[in-house]
């Protein structure tokens, strides 16, 4: 049986170890601390990495920030394909509300770390982080589908979208600063997103 590599083993290229290093121990200490109270100088030295090492892969903590959302949210865009695979014959409108659950769902159990973390890591265009740019072509893709079936009529998708992102943006401060439930939100959101937008069947 071959022995299990570890961040120690030869078999990984330096530059590979180092990577995982200043990932984790960012994550780590943005976890602890908060993203914006954390400096590239405390990253190096808790990933024991000198601070050359660090800017020459990462020039900005944004850049640090842009990966860590990358692989944190891997899963979601796995288990989001997964459900959009398998789920043809359910209308658009009922997969983008199943969408949004999963999204706020995954939030949920991150928060408020990685909310911050996705805002710092594009400096200030925070609804253009990894997350918020894979949920634009998501909900983008499936209001056009509805839209294509009839199922809604007169939307401005684009606008929607973009507003849809930014109440989506703030899930953190909606359940902890102002204590809404996620029962709440997500049936404000239906009721505003998807129930709000169906075309009229009567007439």
């Amino acid at each position: 049986m071959k022995d299990k590599i570890t961040l120690e083993s030869p078999k990984i290229p330096r530059e590979g170890v180092n990577r995982r290093r200043i990932l984790e121990a960012a994550r780590e200490l943005f976890i602890e601390q908060g993203v914006e109270n954390v400096n590239m100088h405390q990253i190096a030295k808790a990933a024991g990495v000198g601070q050359a090492t660090l800017y020459r892969r990462y020039p900005l903590k944004g850049d640090i920030c842009l990966e860590i959302v990358s692989e944190e949210c891997q899963p979601l865009f796995d288990e989001v394909q997964a459900y959009l695979g398998q789920s043809k014959d359910v209308i658009p409108l009922e997969q983008l509300y199943q969408v949004i659950v999963s999204y706020v769902s995954f939030l949920e159990s991150k928060v408020p770390w990685l909310c911050a973390v996705s805002r710092a890591s594009t400096g200030h265009r925070p609804l253009h982080s990894p997350l918020c740019q894979w949920m634009r072509t998501t909900c983008r893709y499936l209001y056009s589908e509805a839209s294509a079936k009839g199922d809604i009529s007169d939307v401005d998708i684009v606008y929607t979208v973009e507003a849809l992102l930014a109440t989506l943006h703030n899930i953190d401060f909606h359940l902890k600063d102002e204590e809404l439930s996620t029962k709440q939100i997500l049936k404000g959101i239906c009721r505003l997103y998807i129930d709000g937008l169906k075309a009229s069947k009567s007439g």
